[in-house]
């Protein structure tokens, strides 16, 4: 045990150095065996075919599940401190918006980041625009095999929303020949915040032998609130009501789910694979303060109206895979169906456009949808020759209706009085959104001499829109409707020269395309933002639909190991021209509009690198580097030419390190440490907002503890941000209308300690 202590302490002392030496990232392999053998290699599909990490001739990190626990990974925000250029701005679980290498998805019908379960797409296909952070599932890590970040456009293979880069959650997959399972339970308190705890579990069984097995997972999770609400002064929106007290802790986080696949072996060559994912969670409230009159240091709320949460996703995935020796075919069919319920306070906004004498409490109620049908095939080939090839098809259906209002409360003291005598509602809007995909794709390599590779690729799609939107209320200024359609179609190529130097060095340059449809606007009415929007510049038709943008990635990189295998260095640069920029503007009269305003340019890097000095100690550490900036002015707004893109960090840096050790003949112990920064960012434009900008922060986690070796069980104890550092993690959208006084932002969690135990069979 003095051992194990020591080694903690050199690890915390090393981690932490490297950690603000700032000169390289964190990278995922498997933990090494007491043995002192190097670390196997990584094995991922992020080409749709299985292939180690180190021969993936792109920038790519990934994370099996024992790395993620062992990190405190609980939460897609919890992976972007550990993958360089990676950002999730987040308003709690649910509630995120993924960028990568600085292509922020702040504006748009479709996200910029791919975001895929197994084959399954499960980012926000439309209604994005709307629903802002509120649209992306935040799926359980439960029986997660891995999770691989891709970086750079992967349009070839993935489609029109992998701008910036793609993330892929990989479940485990049924296994034919053994009963096995786990289950564990995790503990944990909160500064600021009460009692947490966590129940899961897994089994797998083979029914048939060798011909079917059935796995399921099910899990429930609780985690008590750490922020508090006060009501508002209804003399002064932008205050708290004296004497009153707060309803303590109402960022409560409720979740339970569970999955089932069935693998079906057919024959030796022939299976078949359907499988169900079913996810309810329940926020108490955003994980958000109001800045003023709350602050970083006073993280309170000030709301009148609760702000529950309600998030219901399902997920169900039928794959039939054939290996016919030197190709494999495989078409995956998947339905996506997640419902969305907010409740958010608008008490503020009335007070403010229609100058009421007091605030009273007015809620609204948004209601999001989305039913998504994919459907993808495709032929990937494994002749032993120089000579590969991936070939496919991909269909995408979506159905997204959503519905927001602002009923007048019970006992509504201005009822009788105008604007609000000549309307039946504050405000009342629907839209019916539809889109439609289709592609072809491919993407072959050829060995045109030892150890050079050439690929090539092209995706060609065609993608329909249409929408059906309405509004009427006092907000409003009355009835109105907007219909329209629209179709977008292009290509995204990809071009890539491979240099595999020695088996361990790897050279690589690559161009590709990226490219995101455009999509219907939600209207600002023009009885409040009329002279605004015609200072825009915009054609009429301009208010109602965006066009598509795309970019063009150019990247170099190397992928190196040393010392057989025991320090792997993998460095990569790139530079990306943006075209057409959806942008997202934030109107003083409080609607958004989203048009294409110009040009930008990312440019930037990453470096990872792992290190094993000795059997028992690892270490690993890296960053990311990206300068992303607007390349003109933006008419009638406050962004200029040279303006860094909204909720972009120059920096992400991480750093980490693991000391493992026997203790006795039945048991072998650890102990790590993970340190991670993420640089300041612009939220706004509008320098003069006191909301234009949020400082960087640094989480340490750590976590000390006992793997199962001839023993079934572990057990380990753990800190999550121990240092207690408050950071911003989003300025999130709102339903009703942002004001420029005060906005809500995304807080972390504070500290919290606790206990991890499992069982394993």
């Amino acid at each position: 045990m003095r051992r194990m202590v020591t080694g903690f302490g050199l690890t915390a002392m090393l981690a932490a150095t490297l950690s603000a030496g700032c000169a390289s990232a964190q990278t995922t392999p498997a933990a090494t065996d007491a043995s002192g053998s190097p670390p196997p290699d990584i094995v991922v599909t992020a080409q749709k075919r299985a292939e180690s990490i180190q021969q993936v001739p792109f920038s790519i990190t990934a994370f099996s599940a024992a790395d993620l626990e062992r990190r405190g990974v609980e939460s897609l925000y919890d992976v972007s401190r550990i993958a360089p250029s990676l950002t999730v701005l987040s308003s709690g679980p649910g509630e995120n918006n993924l960028v990568i290498r600085g292509i922020s998805s702040i504006a748009g019908s479709a996200a910029t980041v791919g975001y895929y379960l197994d084959d399954t797409p499960i980012a926000a296909s439309s209604n994005a625009a709307l629903l802002s952070t509120r649209g992306v599932i935040d799926p359980s890590l439960l029986d997660i095999a891995r999770i691989e970040v891709l970086r750079g456009p992967q349009g070839t293979l993935y489609g029109s929303s992998s701008m910036g880069g793609t993330v892929r959650f990989i479940s485990n997959q049924p296994d034919l020949q053994r009963v096995e399972g786990r289950a564990h339970t995790e503990l944990s308190g909160t500064h600021r915040g009460g009692f947490n705890y966590d129940v899961d579990g897994v089994v797998n069984v083979p029914i048939v032998s060798d011909r079917v097995a059935l796995r399921v997972a099910a899990y429930y999770k609780f985690e008590d609130g750490y922020i508090d609400r006060y009501p508002i002064d209804p003399a002064n929106y932008l205050g708290v009501q004296p004497g009153a007290q707060p309803q303590q802790r109402v960022n409560t986080y409720r979740t339970y789910g569970t999955r089932a696949s069935l693998l079906v072996k057919v024959t030796d060559r022939l299976t078949v694979t359907p499988s169900i994912l079913y996810q309810y969670t329940r926020l108490g409230s955003p994980f958000t303060f109001d800045a003023v009159p709350g602050s970083l240091g006073n993280p309170i709320q000030n709301r009148d109206v609760a702000e529950p949460n309600v998030q219901k996703s399902l997920i169900a995935n039928l794959v039939v895979r054939e290996d016919t020796g030197p190709v494999e075919l495989l078409s995956s069919t998947s339905y996506y169906d997640r419902d969305v319920n907010i409740t958010e306070d608008a008490s503020k906004v009335i007070s403010f456009f229609f100058g009421t004498p007091a605030v009273t409490p007015v809620g609204i109620r948004g209601d999001y949808r989305n039913h998504e049908l994919t459907e993808e095939v495709r032929a990937t080939t494994k002749f032993s020759g120089p000579f590969q090839a991936i070939v496919g098809g991909f269909y995408h259906d979506v159905r997204a209706p959503l519905a927001s209002g602002i009923p007048y409360p019970t006992g509504f003291p201005y009822l009788a009085t105008q604007p609000f005598a000549s309307f039946g509602s504050i405000y009342q809007g629907t839209r019916r959104a539809t889109l439609k995909e289709y592609a072809a794709f491919g993407e072959l390599s050829y060995r045109i001499l030892p150890g050079v590779t050439v690929r090539g690729g092209l995706r060609v799609f065609q993608v329909n829109q249409t929408f059906d939107q309405t509004g009427d209320g006092v907000f409003n200024g009355g009835f109105s409707e907007v219909y329209g359609t629209s179709r977008d179609h292009g290509v995204t190529p990809k071009g890539t020269v491979e240099w595999q130097v020695t088996p361990d060095k790897l050279l690589y340059a690559t161009a590709s395309r990226g490219y995101r449809p455009g999509g219907p606007n939600n209207p600002a009415p023009a009885s409040l933002c009329g002279t605004e929007v015609s200072g825009l510049g915009l054609a009429q038709s301009q208010l109602t639909r965006y066009g598509p943008d795309s970019l063009w990635n150019y990247e170099i990189g190397a992928k190196t190991s040393w010392l057989n295998r025991r320090l792997t260095i993998n460095g990569s640069a790139y530079y990306i021209d943006w075209s057409r920029v959806q942008q997202q503007i934030v109107l003083q009269c409080g609607f958004n509009l989203t048009a294409n305003f110009g040009s930008a340019t990312s440019k930037g890097g990453e470096l990872e690198v792992n290190f094993q000095p000795t059997r028992k100690l690892t270490f690993g550490a890296g960053a990311g580097y990206t300068d992303a900036y607007l390349r003109n002015d933006v008419p009638g707004t406050p962004a200029r030419d040279g303006d860094p893109l909204q909720g972009v960090p120059r920096w992400t840096v991480s750093g980490s390190g693991e000391y493992r050790d026997r203790l006795s003949d039945r048991l072998k112990g650890f102990g790590r440490v993970d340190l991670s920064y993420v640089g300041p960012a612009t939220f706004l434009y509008d320098r003069t907002s006191p909301f234009a900008r949020r400082a960087g922060f640094t989480v340490v986690n750590a976590r000390i503890g006992i793997d199962p070796d001839k023993l079934p069980w572990e057990v380990s104890l753990f800190g999550r941000n121990i240092f207690d550092v408050r950071g911003e993690t989003d300025l999130p959208v709102a339903i009703a209308a942002d004001l420029p006084t005060t906005r809500r932002e995304g807080l972390n969690q504070p500290r919290t300690i606790g206990v991890s135990a499992g069982y394993r069979f």
